[in-house]
């Protein structure tokens, strides 16, 4: 295998690399987020006239929460082909990989129509 190739692999692994650490940096999730939805306790609102009916057995309730947070997904969730949801560990690595890949083939196929009938 010539430089160019091999070079072009070795970048594609790094790029790879770089996104799976990114990935694990921003929370490991399997989709692509800008903003995250979860619920939370929390503590019962002195003012609520349902606490004071005894509506709430416990001290917390649970509330659902949605605040922005960039989370790095393995796979995209596009709505659209433009949507920034599309960025992803496969989005960001497969075009280098699909490049190199066939780079590699190539040259290897220039070379060997060459020197044999392949």
């Amino acid at each position: 295998m010539s430089l160019r190739p091999m070079i072009a692999l070795l970048l594609a692994a790094a790029i790879t690399l770089a996104a799976l650490l990114t990935w694990q940096a921003t929370g490991g999730d399997y989709y692509t987020k800008f903003e995250v939805v979860e619920q939370v306790q929390v503590d019962v609102d002195p003012d609520d006239p349902l606490a004071d009916a005894g509506f709430y057995e416990g001290e917390t309730t649970i509330e659902t929460v949605h605040r922005d947070d960039f989370r790095f997904g393995l796979l995209p969730t596009p709505n659209g082909l433009f949507d920034r949801n599309a960025l992803s560990v496969v989005s960001v690595s497969a075009p280098m990989w699909v490049g190199a890949i066939g780079m590699a083939w190539w040259s290897r196929r220039r070379r060997c129509a060459g020197a044999c009938d392949c």
